[in-house]
């Protein structure tokens, strides 16, 4: 009997009699181009009537605060002149050079399965302009060992090597998590190092993703771990029939991937989708789509869990619930909605997760944990689009403090049918529990029947990419596949950051409800790690308020006699909007008057989320002067 239109004797092994539905989209065209049961349209094929999607739609006007729609250029001259076509795109952000930016997705697509290669695009002023490439070493096409190549997933640790993860296709039958490495910004690429092989046809893997330690200072700092979904068919006994099952699997690389872990299974028996994550304790969570009932959680139905590793991959607790889901797909475009799309912020480590359900609309819902995945906020819905209006495909990100949450997604709302998709933005200032009014990013409607067709419908990607502003002036990246131009084609855009930080966000994210009523705790004068910083100070430094701290302003030169080079220094976050400063001095720790410096400079600090302020200070004749700095809420 045929599966979703292909024979069973056409699928690898360790794919029969599943949902073929629950692959991802480079996987499943692999599989069903290889049985002859689906072909790509030719790049130039357009419905009918259509010169171009130009002619067909209006440029609209975006908010001030979104740039340009920018697309990464021509395609690479080694694609075939008939494999064209975009999907999936992904988008990394350096934390050490905020103006490295790392894009990457799948480049042309054959009519019989897969793609011909992947492709990179580096931006090197932060998102504005960008040096596209396919890949080279990994298919056949640019020197590589793979015939085709899917599910590419960026990355960019601490020393600014950019990683990209992708699966490499061997037939119809054979696939492989590999990793690319460039030490040199992307003019250069190691060959493909293996993450994993399966070592039968019993085996496949799937929907890999990728996440790199960038918290210095951490147990596991620049250790890469790759999550994929293991589709194995084993026989049991007593009768040695074959059973099918599709957990997430880890495996980690601490020496920038050439070594990997044995294999770790972290989730149940028929799950999807995972997305591992990095916590600045150096935890790892890694959040999933479980298809089955999970009676240990009182879980009916599809939803979605997470699992936490206190040692940053090694080892791993149990499933914990996030969100009860309702499944929902578009009518038109292939989107899986068991592709949840997770972060965290880069301070406290609040855990979000955005996801597609319906909810008697198509709805983009967002929930959020402060306690490592063990308690989930109730879901919020954050589009606004009209009733019944479709939204798909969502990509959450989190500024480095946590206060700024922003979901980019698909929507339908300006079509005038179902073909044509905008890409949207909504955005919260306050962690996550308040949403403005959606953003238009795209300037011009995309037509899905441009996009690729799939026996799930048109292919525009299983995911898409954004990053985080990490200050006013590191605005956000959102990578997308756009059909404008009558194929589809990677697009990026900036978003400014328009709203500072709140203390009272900032507690809120750091305390639980029954703390935040305990003043001893959570009050703005309150040191809840007995350190003597109050939590007002640890709120304007980027301190944890549990975390005992030493001072941040620091002594950094010496002298004697009058108003000789003695200058004091602090790095404060930049993207304050409620404090107020000033600077005392005293000769006996009970008096304080307040001083003008002889000089201040405030400039860019070594981490691109603070500021970096140095004064100079007045010297006296008195024996001995001390200075403190002065940190009050803004009137």
């Amino acid at each position: 009997m045929a599966q979703d239109g292909i024979p069973p004797d056409r699928l690898p092994p360790a794919l029969r009699g599943m949902n073929l539905d629950r692959l991802s989209s480079g996987i499943y065209w692999a599989i069903a181009a290889g049985a002859g049961v689906v072909r790509w349209p030719e790049p130039s094929t357009r419905p009918p009537g259509m010169s171009s999607l130009a002619s067909q739609s209006v440029t609209a006007i975006l908010d001030p605060k979104v740039g340009l729609n920018v697309r990464f250029g021509d395609d690479p001259s080694a694609l075939p002149a008939d494999r064209r076509a975009q999907a999936e795109p992904h988008v990394a952000r350096s934390f050490g050079d905020t103006n490295l930016v790392v894009a990457t997705f799948q480049e042309g697509r054959f009519e019989n399965y897969g793609a011909v290669d992947c492709g990179y695009a580096i931006s090197q002023d932060g998102g504005l302009s960008w040096t596209r490439a396919l890949i080279p070493h990994l298919t056949k096409l640019v020197g590589g060992p793979f015939e085709r190549a899917s599910d590419p997933v960026a990355g960019v640790d601490l020393q600014n090597s950019i990683f990209i993860n992708t699966i490499g296709i061997q037939g119809r039958e054979s696939g492989a998590v590999v990793l690319s490495k460039s030490t040199n910004g992307g003019t250069t690429f190691s060959e493909p190092l293996t993450v994993f092989a399966p070592p039968t046809t019993n085996a496949f893997p799937d929907k890999n993703w990728m996440a790199i330690n960038t918290f210095p200072g951490t147990a596991t700092a620049g250790r890469i771990v790759v999550t994929f979904t293991y589709f194995i068919r084993t026989n049991v006994p007593p009768f040695q029939s074959q059973v099918l099952t599709t957990p997430i699997v880890s495996t980690y690389s601490d020496d920038g991937g050439s070594r990997w872990s044995p294999l770790r299974v972290i989730s149940p028996l028929n799950c999807q989708g995972s997305q591992p994550v990095f916590l600045p304790d150096g935890s790892l969570a890694v959040v999933y789509w479980n298809f089955w009932s999970n009676p240990s959680l009182n879980a009916g139905g599809e939803h979605i869990e997470v699992v936490l590793s206190s040692d940053g991959g090694q080892t791993y607790g149990e499933p914990q619930l996030v969100a009860l889901v309702n499944p929902y797909g578009d009518a038109v475009a292939r989107n899986p909605g068991f592709l949840p799309s997770a972060t965290t912020d880069r301070q406290a480590g609040v855990l979000y997760v955005a996801y597609q359900a319906r909810e008697n609309d198509p709805q983009i819902l967002i929930t959020k944990s402060i306690d490592k995945g063990r308690t989930w906020s109730r879901p919020v819905r954050v589009n606004d689009s009209p009733p019944g209006v479709s939204a798909f495909n969502p990509a959450i990100t989190a500024s480095p403090d946590g206060q700024h949450v922003s979901v980019m997604f698909y929507d339908k709302r300006h079509g005038t049918n179902a073909n044509f998709v905008d890409l949207y933005l909504a955005e919260s200032f306050d962690g996550g529990d308040t949403w403005k009014a959606n953003l238009r990013l795209s300037t011009v409607s995309s037509d899905l029947r441009l996009a690729p067709l799939t026996p799930y419908g048109r292919m525009v990607g299983d995911y898409q990419g954004m990053v985080p502003a990490l200050s006013s002036n590191a605005p956000a990246v959102a990578v997308w596949v756009d059909t404008r131009t009558g194929s589809p084609d990677p697009f990026s855009v900036q978003i400014k950051r328009t709203q500072g930080t709140t203390f009272e966000t900032w507690r809120t994210l750091r305390f639980t409800a029954t703390e935040l009523l305990t003043p001893a705790l959570s009050a703005a004068q309150s040191q809840p790690a007995g350190d003597g910083i109050p939590n007002l100070f640890k709120y304007a430094f980027g301190l944890e308020p549990a975390i005992p701290a030493a001072s941040p302003l620091l002594i950094t030169g010496s002298g004697s006699g009058q108003q000789l080079p003695v200058a004091l220094s602090c790095q404060r976050l930049a993207v304050l909007s409620d404090l107020e400063f000033s600077w005392e001095s005293s000769n006996d720790l009970v008096s304080w008057q307040t001083f003008v410096p002889l000089d201040q400079t405030v400039g860019p600090a070594i981490d691109p989320t603070k500021e970096a302020i140095l004064v100079g200070v007045p010297i006296g004749l008195e024996p001995s002067r001390f200075f403190r700095l002065g940190v009050i809420k803004a009137r």
